[in-house]
């Protein structure tokens, strides 16, 4: 069978990292190499991946603390014919590999497989599987249209994707710091032919207590949303152009004014001026349901400020 790759950014994940390349040893397809690519942690992560004694792991050192960089690093260095990008905290179930190449190998070429993840804390016995609608579907474009709209997403452990399919749609964008999994399968999706969902396998999402939240409020994080907002567009009109594919992403311009206002208020503006050029009428509601009935009374901007005023006068 094919040799995958298996690639992990590493950075401060010295409690975790050394169950998650357990995980990828485990594999019962045993014909992979794991290629770990530490970037910039204070933690003693590296000293831990260097202990671990299997000629299919290997470990590298960058200065630059960014994953997309870790993961186009060690893209560089993968010989493997497939890929998978793991997060440093995630977990493998044995057998993910293994069908996820006998049902790819049935497909034509130009197919990604993915599977199903759940979440867990400590212990990946007590994670729970929470099927998704984007799961189901193999067309490229209708999974990306379904999963902005709601239907779901995938971590990036999920995917096995062709080495071929990567090297058409470009490596991970270096310049983001938010939804940059999005944005990379975006283009993957779309330079494939089509997505196979694979079932009776898993991988494990660890629920790990950040200070993410807090990061991706400020500005470079809004940056690089709007900008994905605007890879999503350039990407998807180009090879189609319809009313629904219009919604999709006037809906994604939207969410992220959802999500970042009142803060950043010139990107915020280049949000709206992108919704207004893209001509769509009645798109769905976004937010919580009181937000959704706010909407429904005054529109979507009066209630963005409400939602300020209102939460100002409950401090």
């Amino acid at each position: 069978m094919a040799k995958v790759s298996i690639i992990i950014p590493l950075y401060n994940s010295e409690a975790y990292i050394a169950q998650t390349i357990d995980s990828c040893l485990a594999q019962t397809h045993r014909n992979i190499e794991i290629i770990v690519v530490e970037n910039g942690s204070i933690d003693q992560g590296y000293q831990v991946v260097k202990s671990i004694d299997d000629k299919r792991l290997s470990v590298f050192q960058i200065t630059t603390p960014n994953a997309a960089a870790a993961r186009n690093y060690g893209y560089q260095k993968a010989t493997g014919a497939y890929i998978v990008f793991l997060d440093a905290d995630d977990v493998l179930a044995p057998n993910k590999i293994e069908l996820q190449l006998t049902v790819i190998s049935k497909k034509p070429e130009g197919w990604v497989a993915c599977c199903a993840w759940a979440k867990f804390k400590t212990n990946t016995k007590e994670a729970v599987i929470s099927p998704q609608k984007v799961w189901a579907i193999q067309n490229p474009i209708d999974w990306c249209l379904q999963s902005w709209m709601g239907g779901g997403m995938m971590i990036p452990g999920c995917w096995l994707i062709p080495k071929p399919i990567i090297d058409e749609a470009g490596l991970w964008d270096e310049r983001l710091s938010l939804h940059d999994d999005g944005e990379f399968m975006c283009r993957v999706l779309l330079a494939s032919k089509g997505n196979v969902f694979v079932e009776n396998t898993v991988v494990y999402y660890r629920l790990v207590a950040s200070s993410l939240s807090r990061q991706n409020q400020s500005y470079r994080a809004a940056k690089s949303a709007l900008e994905v907002c605007e890879s999503y567009r350039k990407q998807v009109l180009f090879v189609k152009d319809s009313p629904r594919v219009r919604q999709a992403l006037a809906y994604n311009y939207r969410r992220f004014m959802y999500e970042f206002h009142p803060k950043q208020k010139d990107l915020l503006q280049q949000a709206r001026q992108s919704i207004q050029t893209l001509d769509v009428k009645n798109l769905p509601l976004i937010g919580g349901e009181n937000f959704k009935k706010l909407t429904k009374i005054v529109g979507f901007y009066n209630a963005l400020s409400l939602r300020e005023s209102f939460k100002k006068v409950m401090k």
